[in-house]
């Protein structure tokens, strides 16, 4: 029987964004633009620099003074008018994710109360929280700052071949020595959720009966628990968990 294959994370979070699709691509268009700005920019500082080492004649940098500022602008333009627009919609986003988690809590009936408070707390808003650097972020800034880097190996390969492919030789060597160090990552990064948990069900737990604690002088004895999930979060995240 033919396994049925699991969607990715980002297409997941990308569904949950639909109503906003539009707002993500106009962001990214501006992300790109203002790429396009930065780099001609620095095109236009390389050309004035070899017309200055050539004859050093400065009236001949004007229009490329006129072009570094005209990218300067764009680059900035784009850049800030772009993260506003996709933030805008990531929020918007967030807020519609934690509206349909309400429902699910509403049907949970008595498993609230068998459920540390932290767990709540960590669902609601640390994970959904986590979203906003993908979305905000990664959709617009990764997809256009990928231009960057295609330009250039476009550039090398007009000069001379050998250099291009020299570089991907060692963009290939890197990639293989980085993958290596994602192989444990995946249990590294379970460690460190649950250790989170830990640390949210303690911390609210303890915000939330402070009172009470006070009130019978266990203030000493209470912040065992918390000091324990800490130094054993310190602990998982150095990879020294055993």
């Amino acid at each position: 029987m033919e396994k049925k294959k699991e969607p990715s994370p980002i297409s997941v979070v990308w569904g949950w964004a639909e109503k906003y699709h539009s707002k993500f691509y106009g962001s990214v268009v501006l992300a790109v633009l203002g790429v396009a700005g930065t780099m001609a920019a620095y095109f236009s500082i390389a050309a004035m620099i070899r017309i200055l080492l050539e004859n050093g004649d400065f009236s001949q940098c004007l229009p490329w003074c006129g072009l570094l500022l005209i990218g300067y602008l764009v680059k900035s333009v784009g850049s800030a008018w772009s993260t506003s627009m996709s933030h805008t919609a990531t929020y918007y986003t967030l807020r519609d994710i934690r509206k349909k988690c309400w429902p699910a809590f509403q049907s949970a009936n008595g498993t609230i109360l068998d459920t540390p408070s932290g767990q709540y707390k960590t669902t609601i808003v640390d994970r959904v929280e986590g979203m906003e650097p993908t979305l905000a972020h990664l959709i617009p800034e990764m997809t256009a700052n990928l231009l960057v880097p295609v330009a250039i190996a476009v550039y090398i390969f007009a000069l001379d071949w050998r250099m291009g492919f020299a570089s991907l030789v060692t963009t290939v060597i890197g990639m293989a020595i980085m993958s290596q160090s994602g192989k444990t990552y995946a249990v590294r990064w379970e460690g460190a959720v649950a250790v989170g948990k830990r640390m949210a069900n303690a911390i609210i737990e303890y915000v939330g009966g402070i009172q009470v604690v006070k009130a019978f002088s266990q203030s000493a004895g209470s912040y065992k628990k918390i000091f324990r999930s800490s130094g054993r979060e310190r602990t998982v995240l150095c990879g020294l968990d055993a």
